[in-house]
């Protein structure tokens, strides 16, 4: 080889390892461009000549190695529209200027596709650009399989640019409605179940509303009814004819008047000297259920009361007058203290007590006389040795046979109370009396008695008569019992079907007829029955309340009174006036007018035990016309008044009726169209639905199936009609004796775990995402999405062998074969990533380490080159 030879396989090396280092410079600068394929270089040898005997080479030539079939690692991005192929291919993209160009066809493995400008590329970071396609950062449009608009199916014989252009989701009208939900085995006593509802859409994307309402109407029957408001056709509609509905009376508890009770109380004592034996001290109680009503005798209070009368009106004030007040009321007449009760009916328990003061028994002693003198006439002297003197108490001082007297009476009391009073009152009796011959005087208890005329005796006795020393006492006697008063009552009851409308239920009472519809929104009876008492008590003119518990009313007379009977009086013409009839009753007003003096009495509760009778009536009368002057006896039955006045006018007022009189009536009402909904109670079906029947659902467009045996679908269809046209939906109740769907298992309110339907109303265009298997989807702001496009991945037999091209795209090259458009994950073709991208396959450290060693093979050229030269000089020195 000559020196020139090697100088040129020298420069030859340099030239191969100048490209190879462009490759790593190339793949350097692209190491984050997305979907960027390496380059590597393959070094080749040229040989002029070789033999064993001679060799001469001819260099070396670098050739690009495209690594295109090298998965980069896959980077996840927050951008729906960015896309990654994990595995084998290549998108297929269209220069954005061109994709308005003519379709041409283009040959692939499985035959021909119509396409426009197709390129191939790795780099995925799609966006929606101003015209809405799917462009990468390089200006590429994505091409795919589309979707035709009115068929919906995927046109595979030829891919565009993806373009979304339906902004506006067609509104769907509801066709199904999926009802999940558990109804409660025992619901709440009276609380209606909560009506369930579900926005649906008609056919223009109106939103309108199915109302599910519920009523059970035994232990495992329900009554399902669909409601559809703004439909011109209903799902149920009608009524039928409806269930028997009865009103019957049971048990009737008379009513019976309250009477008051009466106690009598009598003061019995002593009188002494025409005086009642009132004692200073004492104290007199009247004990009424436990509260003492007491009165003490006082010298303050003793003028006031003065006799035993005065003491019955003074502890009848006592006890009016208490605070808080009593529970009786005391009038007195006599020595007697009336006592009633305040509330008829109610009884009260009385007890009296007597504690007596000290008694004092006085005496009168005589002193020794003083002898009458020539001057003076005789002194007699009297001692009053106690200091007490009582009520009653009578002291007499005798003088010359005339006897002087001075009683303590309760009306002087308080003036004159101890003895020395009394001295002082007999002296001045005395010296009224008999002043003209003898002189009296008084000096403390000491009396002294001085004939008036000297030498002259005086003859006096003295002596004392004291009240009686008995305690009095107070007793008392039951005159009138208590009787309770008993309110009229009787029981109503209802019979019927919660849930009918229209069934009229009527109570007359006393002839004034009270009515309740019913409305069909009544869960039990019960209610039925609180709605009809409540306009009974809604009526404040009747003379009842009533109650209701269950199917039962229980009606009750406003007051407690006895029946009451009519009752007359008669004249004979003779003046004897006959009572008719058997009982006095509370309310009743008797009148009449004897010899032109009119009479009348009212029967009170406060007086009926005065006159509870007949002969009690009649002996009233009598003693009224006696005491102005007439005549008037009751015969021995009590029932007869003879007046003697034939001209008596008589006349009797009687008490309102006391007792209620009851008339009923019942009109069946209509039951509404329902759909009816039976749940198992066996043990393999219980809670499970086993029929649906819509055999009364009127003139309503709801039908179930037919067939109804285990496992077949429930379903009940219906039809609305909004002013489009005739609307069908399916409504699914799940799935008969199955779990699952519509159940009834234990609880007491209803429980929707399910309720959905499908329809939509109109959408506007959201965004744009990758779905599965390369779907292109366009989401929509009703929630719904739709299928517009479907990315196919494009694989070649010998991808590296492409051409490649600016902005990461590829062309089809006949060492690459022909394309296959295939499914994503079908015949060797990867799967599309969304919400990611692929980086570029470039190792930097394998990079820097491939430029170490060609750099390194470059300065060795290199010296081959200084080497050669430096021959080449040696040569030209020889000449010299």
């Amino acid at each position: 080889m000559s020196i020139f030879g090697s100088m040129t396989t020298a420069v030859l090396g340099l030239n191969a390892q100048s490209k190879a280092l462009g490759h790593i410079s190339d793949n350097i600068a692209n190491s984050s461009t997305i979907g960027y394929k390496r380059v590597d270089s393959a070094f080749e040898t040229m040989v002029l000549q070789s033999s064993q005997r001679l060799h001469e080479p001819g260099g070396v030539t670098a050739q690009p190695v495209f690594m295109n079939n090298i998965q980069g690692s896959l980077k996840q991005v927050q951008s729906p529209t960015n896309v990654a192929i994990q595995g084998q291919g290549f998108f297929s993209v269209s220069k954005i200027n061109l994709q308005n160009s003519t379709n041409t066809l283009v040959q692939t493995q499985t035959g021909a596709v119509n396409a426009s400008s197709v390129y191939y590329t790795r780099a995925g970071d799609f966006e929606l650009d101003k015209s809405r396609y799917l462009v990468n950062s390089s200006g590429y449009a994505l091409n795919g399989w589309l979707v035709d608009p009115v068929t919906g199916v995927l046109k595979k014989d030829q891919v565009a640019p993806v373009q979304v252009s339906s902004l506006i989701d067609k509104p769907v009208a509801t066709s199904t409605i999926d009802l999940e939900a558990n109804l409660p085995a025992t619901p709440t006593p009276g609380k209606p179940i909560p009506d369930s509802s579900i926005p649906i859409f008609d056919s223009q994307g109106n939103p309108r509303t199915i109302n599910f309402k519920w009523r059970q109407q035994a232990d495992s029957s329900w009554r399902m009814v669909l409601d559809a408001p703004g439909s011109n056709t209903k799902p149920v509609d009608g009524t039928f004819s409806g269930n028997p509905a009865t009103v019957t009376f049971g048990q009737n508890i008379a009513g019976q008047t309250a009477v008051a009770q009466v106690n009598v109380v009598t003061i019995s004592g002593n009188n002494t000297n025409g005086q009642d034996n009132l004692r200073i001290g004492d104290v007199y109680t009247v004990k009424v259920n436990g509260t003492n009503y007491s009165l003490k005798i006082t010298a303050d209070n003793i003028g006031s009361i003065r006799t035993y009368s005065g003491l019955a009106g003074a502890l009848a004030n006592q006890i009016n007058s208490a605070s808080p007040a009593a529970s009786v009321l005391a009038t007195s007449s006599g020595q007697t203290i009336r006592v009633t009760a305040r509330e008829a009916g109610t009884p009260f328990k009385l007890n009296t007590e007597v504690s007596s003061g000290t008694n004092t028994t006085n005496t009168i002693v005589a002193q020794t006389s003083t002898a009458a003198t020539a001057s003076a006439g005789e002194i007699d002297k009297f001692q009053f040795p106690q200091t007490q003197v009582e009520i009653g108490d009578s002291f007499t001082i005798t003088v010359n046979g005339t006897p002087i007297s001075y009683t303590v009476t309760a009306a002087t009391y308080q003036s004159y109370s101890t003895v020395s009073d009394v001295v002082s009152q007999l002296a001045g009796k005395i010296n009224q009396q008999l002043g003209t011959t003898v002189t009296a005087s008084s000096a403390g208890n000491i009396l002294s008695i001085q004939s008036n005329t000297a030498n002259t005796n005086v003859t006096s006795s003295a002596a004392v008569t004291n009240s009686a020393s008995a305690v009095n006492t107070l007793s008392s006697l039951p005159s009138v019992a208590s009787v309770a008063g008993v309110r009229q009552s009787r029981t109503v009851t209802l019979t019927g079907t919660p849930g009918d409308i229209g069934t009229q239920y009527t109570l007359s009472i006393n002839g004034t007829a009270v009515t309740y519809s019913t409305t069909g929104e009544e869960m039990t009876m019960e209610d039925i029955t609180a709605a009809l008492a409540n306009k009974i008590n809604a009526n404040t003119s009747l003379p009842v309340t009533a109650t209701a518990q269950g199917g039962v009313i229980t009606v009750t007379a406003k007051t407690a009174a006895s029946p009451t009977g009519t009752n007359t009086l008669t004249n004979d013409g003779a003046g004897n006036i006959t009572f008719g009839g058997s009982t006095v009753d509370i309310g009743d007003t008797y009148s009449m007018t004897v010899n032109g003096q009119p009479y009348s009495l009212t029967i009170t509760n406060a007086n009926y035990g005065l006159y509870d009778t007949p002969a009690k009536l009649l002996n009233y009368f009598a003693t009224e016309i006696v005491a102005d002057g007439g005549t008037a006896t009751v015969n021995g039955t009590g029932t007869v008044l003879a007046t003697g006045d034939a001209a008596a006018t008589v006349s009797v007022t009687d008490a309102a009726p006391a007792q209620f009189t009851l008339e009923q009536s019942a009109v069946a009402g209509q039951t509404p169209a329902h759909i009816g909904l039976t749940f198992g109670k066996t043990p393999e079906t219980v809670g499970t639905l086993t029929n649906i029947s819509t055999a009364l659902v009127g003139t309503g467009t709801a039908v179930s199936a037919a067939n109804q045996s285990a496992g077949s679908d429930a379903n009940v269809t219906f039809t609305v009609d909004y002013g489009f046209g005739p609307q069908q939906i399916s409504l699914n109740l799940g799935k008969y004796q199955k779990p699952g769907g519509l159940t009834q298992y234990a609880g007491e309110e209803i429980n929707v775990s399910r309720l959905i339907q499908n329809g939509a109303p109109r959408g506007q265009f959201k965004d744009v995402v990758f779905g599965d298997n390369g779907a292109v989807m366009v989401n929509y702001d009703n929630g719904r999405s739709k299928m517009i496009a479907r990315v196919p991945i494009i694989t070649f037999n010998n991808p590296n062998a492409l051409q490649r091209e600016s902005g990461g795209v590829f062309l089809e090259s006949e060492d690459a074969g022909k394309p296959n458009f295939n499914d994503p994950e079908t015949n060797g073709a990867g799967a599309v990533v969304a919400n990611s991208v692929e980086s570029s396959n470039v190792d930097i450290a394998d990079e820097f380490t491939k430029m170490i060693v060609t750099q390194r093979s470059y300065s060795a050229n290199a010296k081959i080159v200084t080497t050669s030269d430096e021959m080449l000089q040696e040569v030209l020195g020889l000449k010299r």
